[in-house]
């Protein structure tokens, strides 16, 4: 990701201006944040089971009416939201509708004299909500924070276009992490059965695939530089194998 010097989030400084590229992320931050908080606000009263989950034991007692941890989410990424609306001089309002005046203010928050520390209040903000919404398969290992001092793993969920390292703070698009991944992959193999593969996959994407996945991908072609070399035994390429992976994701499931 290239930087500008004058941009608070590419030089880690206070105050704006955002250059281009995270003003569109901006842009993008919000509209992640008016679906996220209407979809939390969902699962916080119960009107949305998230997917991905078996079953489990009766709980000894009844279930609370709301999910509280949904809850208090909402209720911490509320007062983020009001917090960066107050440096623009917009005081009071419920999250969605202060998401909705942000939205067409955007100018004035690219400069707000706390531009630097509110876009990335949002975009911590937009994080624990996808992560919240996520179930665990739902994440997507992406690799390692490319800040050389950090090295942190990254993961987020499907669709977003960056990440936020939450150690050092640093952005990163995912295309330049995958990118980055695949570099680091690149021409190396592993050999096994589909099942093995399978766990390579999982344990290196955060993806729930499993051996039939793999057989599938081999069967329809998609890992074009493998091959087989002996009974159900396969070598196949590693960034080949991370790229089936990005498209296998449970979902969430709501409530009738």
């Amino acid at each position: 990701m290239s930087q500008c010097m004058t941009c608070p989030v590419c030089i880690r400084g206070p105050r704006g201006p955002l250059c281009e590229e995270h003003r569109h992320d901006l842009a993008r931050i919000l509209r992640g944040l008016r679906t996220g908080m209407y979809e939390l606000r969902a699962v916080a009263d119960r009107k949305v089971r998230l997917g991905g989950g078996g079953g489990g034991a009766r709980p000894a007692f009844a279930p609370t009416p709301m999910d509280l941890s949904a809850a208090d989410l909402y209720d911490q990424v509320e007062d983020v939201i009001q917090d960066v609306a107050g440096d623009i001089g917009l005081w009071g309002g419920r999250a969605q509708k202060l998401l909705r005046e942000l939205t067409n203010r955007q100018g004035r928050l690219w400069d707000a004299p706390n531009s630097g520390r509110d876009y990335r209040d949002l975009a911590d903000a937009l994080r624990q909500v996808s992560e919240r919404l996520s179930t665990p398969g739902e994440r997507i290992v992406y690799g390692h924070c490319l800040n050389p001092a950090c090295k942190t793993a990254l993961s987020g969920a499907p669709g977003e276009p960056t990440v936020v390292c939450p150690e050092c703070g640093s952005t990163w698009s995912v295309k330049a992490l995958t990118e980055a991944r695949r570099r680091r992959f690149e021409g190396r193999t592993i050999t096994g059965t589909p099942a093995r593969i399978a766990s390579w996959v999982k344990a290196n994407a955060g993806v729930p695939v499993k051996g039939q996945d793999v057989r599938n991908w081999l069967r329809r072609g998609r890992l074009g530089r493998s091959r087989k070399v002996g009974r159900g035994v396969y070598e196949c390429d590693l960034s080949e194998l991370l790229d089936c992976a990005q498209g296998v994701h449970p979902g969430p499931k709501r409530l009738s």
